[in-house]
């Protein structure tokens, strides 16, 4: 884990609003740079789509299937990203704990297929597949806390939004770089209508 990526969401001193805010802003992508991160050969995944988990007679739909890039190995994965929930209790895994609030039945759907449960069937795009257990990506999280989440729930591995951003940066992503750039320009633009009169005096 490093600070760069917690910090630009948690500044001392800063407003609370400020987190609330930007929270929100990044919440509305966050899922394209994960798809942007997966569709780059570097990374060890590949993302196949939204996978439709059937498990206790309800039906989920998840965020990502991942397919090893090495293996074959087919995973499905939910990201978790909350930020500045609860005082950014939840914004950096640090213990198995954390995952207890998420109750519903989509994340029932991927702790059964972590724990390879008989009987849940998994389908994207309407074709099933075999699933080799799951993964979960998450927002940011120290070693001690992927490895409790690991060995305590099954998953095949815990991913974090802040290691693929980095990976994304080192490899000089033109895609990534593009969506960053895009929503950057939109919100000046809209707080440059929101201040400014069509003469440009405020």
């Amino acid at each position: 884990m490093t600070d760069q990526f917690v910090a630009a969401f948690r500044r001392p001193g800063a407003p609370i609003h400020r987190g609330k805010f930007l929270a929100r802003v990044f919440g509305i992508f966050s899922e394209e740079i994960v798809r942007i991160w997966a569709a780059d050969a570097r990374a060890p995944f590949e993302d196949l789509g939204r996978p439709t988990l059937h498990h206790d007679d309800a039906r989920s739909t998840l965020d990502f299937t991942f397919r090893s890039r090495e293996t074959g190995a087919v995973f499905p994965a939910e990201l978790k990203c909350e930020i500045e929930y609860e005082g950014y209790r939840y914004f950096v895994l640090n213990d198995v704990a954390q995952l207890k609030h998420h109750s519903k039945p989509a994340f029932a759907a991927l702790l059964a297929a972590a724990g390879r449960q008989p009987g849940l069937r998994a389908f994207v795009q309407k074709r099933e597949v075999a699933v080799d257990g799951a993964i979960l990506v998450w927002g940011s999280a120290t070693a001690e806390g992927r490895s409790a989440v690991v060995s305590d729930k099954g998953f095949f591995a815990v991913l974090t939004l802040e290691d693929m951003i980095a990976d994304l940066q080192a490899w000089k992503s033109e895609a990534f770089r593009t969506l960053v750039e895009d929503r950057r320009t939109w919100t000046n633009e809209l707080c440059d209508a929101l201040l400014y009169a069509p003469n440009g005096a405020l």
